[in-house]
């Protein structure tokens, strides 16, 4: 994660939400990311990338022309975003038995020709199937019964990791205000009232508001799985990057919530999908099922607008393993890199 401001204002829905990239789990040469046991390969991206129709598809103009042998990086995180979304969705739509009707593919063939007609072979191939199924997933999504077993558990182990919980109090502190936190602490100040007695500190989680762990900062997981409950715990630097605010919370508990405990959180997610549609269900599997090579993005971030690859947390243009383009930093993640949850 990237702001502090946004620590833990994951609900029971998840809108905003992000995955630590690993490289544990990607061992093959060519594999840009994995989505549970899929991989998407390095050179399908590169190809993507070195497509004009396809790039002008996804960002409505055309980028600069690309250097010989090197993927720029803005480009190459833009096409695994669009991939990445893609797959996941694919993967939903076999498992919830989603039924891709001629009418589906009728639209989205109809769709590539009015707003891409310039893609061809490989390129179109791709973006139909991201338009056909996410308008599978999505007529399947709108029909999930609060009131079915079946479509309930689906939806409960559709992503175990969510149900692994903590519930915590936890307060973002400006690194400038750590002493004025340590005296209002001391003084007795609860840590839910910090807030308002600490200039620039933030309430981002309360207790009564359980959280999955998984989604938590990777260096907050790990303060949390040494801490004992009950006790004050902090400040916890480098929770964000590149920022120096640090977190100061407690432990209520820790809790796995079965599907006869999930009812109410199991609503709240149907009441989401109906809201926003398939992104909301999509923003917790790529939680869930997401690895990201290091070569190509630091994290996966899933928000409002759709999934997002990051940029590596390391200087990229280091030599690729066989069978892949290097990635060259052609500019900022934020400004080129898209969202992925639009349509291309």
């Amino acid at each position: 994660m990237r702001s502090p401001r946004r620590l833990l204002s994951i609900t029971a829905m998840c809108l905003t939400v992000a995955v630590g990239a690993s490289a544990c789990g990607v061992a093959a040469n060519d594999t840009a990311a994995t989505v549970g046991d899929t991989t998407i390969s390095a050179t399908l991206v590169n190809d993507l990338v070195a497509s004009d129709a396809f790039m002008s598809a996804m960002s409505s103009q055309a980028l600069q022309d690309q250097r010989e042998g090197v993927v720029d990086g803005p480009a190459a995180r833009q096409v695994l975003s669009f991939l990445i979304t893609s797959e996941v969705m694919s993967q939903e739509v076999q498992r919830w038995k989603a039924k891709v009707t001629d009418a589906d593919t009728s639209e989205a063939e109809s769709t590539i020709d009015q707003q891409a007609p310039n893609l061809r072979g490989r390129a179109r191939d791709v973006v139909l199937r991201f338009l056909v199924d996410r308008a599978a997933l999505q007529a399947r999504l709108s029909e999930i019964d609060p009131s079915s077993d079946a479509d309930m558990r689906r939806l409960y182990d559709g992503v175990p990791s969510y149900w692994d919980q903590v519930c915590i109090t936890a307060v973002v502190v400006p690194a400038t205000a750590v002493a004025e936190a340590h005296r209002a602490l001391a003084g007795g100040v609860p840590l839910e009232d910090m807030e308002s007695k600490v200039q620039g500190s933030k309430v981002a989680a309360l207790a009564k508001q359980c959280l999955p762990r998984q989604y938590l900062p990777e260096k907050l997981r790990a303060a949390i799985a040494k801490a004992a409950t009950g006790k004050l715990v902090g400040p916890v630097a480098d929770v964000f990057d590149g920022d120096d605010a640090v977190v100061f919370f407690r432990v209520q508990s820790v809790k796995v919530v079965s599907f006869s405990d999930a009812a109410t959180e199991l609503r709240q997610l149907v009441q989401s999908i109906a809201q926003q549609g398939v992104s909301a269900w999509l923003n917790l599997k790529a939680n869930s099922d997401v690895v990201v090579d290091p070569r190509y993005g630091s994290d996966v971030e899933v928000g409002q607008q759709g999934l997002t690859v990051l940029a590596p947390a390391v200087p990229l243009g280091t030599p690729a393993a066989t069978g892949a383009a290097p990635v060259s930093e052609g500019g900022s993640a934020g400004g080129s890199a898209g969202s992925a949850g639009a349509t291309p």
